[in-house]
């Protein structure tokens, strides 16, 4: 539905207003087709149910017919108590949004930012700003780690395990849980380690604060979308600002996005630490654990 929303946040849309006959199924809450002109328009695809913006009870609904085109259709329900009083129902085609070759050229469709990720978003489903974080990670790792071959040296370590970045990686840099090369830690939050497993070093990227200034406006469009009581008007305002995410984020150095520290592997309990925090052991990387408890044991590592 990305493309259905940001033609609609432009103004890329043929308007109708005409009063239809819907044909609808109640089992499934879903129009099946609809009449216009004398001619029968089956739905093939509901893209999504929206609030009306008349009365209380109005919904709409977002679908794709069999002949390519996307509509709007609008059900009016009157204000009256639907348990006492039957509702009066009327259906509007309300507008067809304009397919790509007849619409003007979107800014982020065709931009150079969206053409470059256009084999990830595919892969993923959709252009979303997670998706950008985790593929400007991917490209600072391999600047920031010259030389690897990524499709057997490097592993990715996750601090969330539902983000779209999860999905820019495994594109990116062919780390999968699959192969045992992409590993998640369910803290919910944007930082990643990018190492070697045989070398024992690599780096920490996370995700610095940034500020868009429409954070109020954001979470109340997101909200009311996971809600379910979004307008149609509600979901094209929420994904211009998803878009300008994006776009935002391309247009950023990575450093401007992600603080980056150099790790290493503790050569005891093989976790990753800060290289600032390691201790040398006869040539040995330790971390503070393992290091107390090889004083504490009065003991050196002896490397035979």
């Amino acid at each position: 539905m990305e493309h259905e929303l940001r033609a609609i946040g432009n103004g890329q849309a043929e308007w109708i207003q005409q009063a239809v006959h819907v044909d609808y199924d109640n089992k499934s809450q879903r129009p099946l087709g609809f009449s216009s002109n004398g001619r029968y328009n089956k739905v093939i695809k509901l893209l999504g149910t929206f609030k009306g913006d008349l009365s209380p009870n109005d919904l709409t609904y977002l679908v794709k017919t069999v002949d390519g085109n996307t509509y709007h259709l609008y059900l009016h329900l009157s204000d009256s108590d639907l348990l006492l009083t039957p509702s009066h129902i009327r259906w509007t085609l309300d507008f067809r949004i304009l397919n790509r070759r007849e619409a003007i050229v979107l800014p982020l469709w065709k931009s150079l930012a969206h053409m470059r990720l256009e084999g990830v978003a595919d892969f993923h489903g959709d252009l979303c700003p997670e998706l950008v974080l985790g593929c400007k990670a991917c490209h600072m790792a391999l600047e920031l780690l010259p030389g690897l071959n990524t499709s057997k040296d490097i592993m990715v370590i996750a601090e969330n395990n539902n983000s779209p970045a999860l999905d820019a990686i495994q594109f990116v840099l062919g780390c999968t849980m699959g192969n045992r090369r992409l590993r998640t830690i369910d803290n919910n939050r944007h930082i990643y380690l990018f190492v070697t497993d045989m070398g024992g070093y690599g780096v920490k990227l996370s995700l610095k604060e940034i500020c868009f200034n429409d954070e109020d406006r954001f979470n109340e469009f997101e909200r009311k979308i996971i809600g379910g009581c979004a307008t149609l008007n509600d979901a094209a305002s929420y994904q211009k600002l998803l878009d300008d995410r994006v776009t935002r984020f391309m247009d950023l150095d990575g450093e401007e996005v992600f603080a980056v520290e150099n790790v290493r592997k503790c050569f005891v309990c093989n976790n990753f630490l800060a290289e600032s925090l390691v201790h040398e052991n006869n040539g040995f990387p330790m971390c503070g654990v393992c290091r107390s408890n090889m004083i504490g044991n009065n003991s050196d590592i002896v490397y035979h």
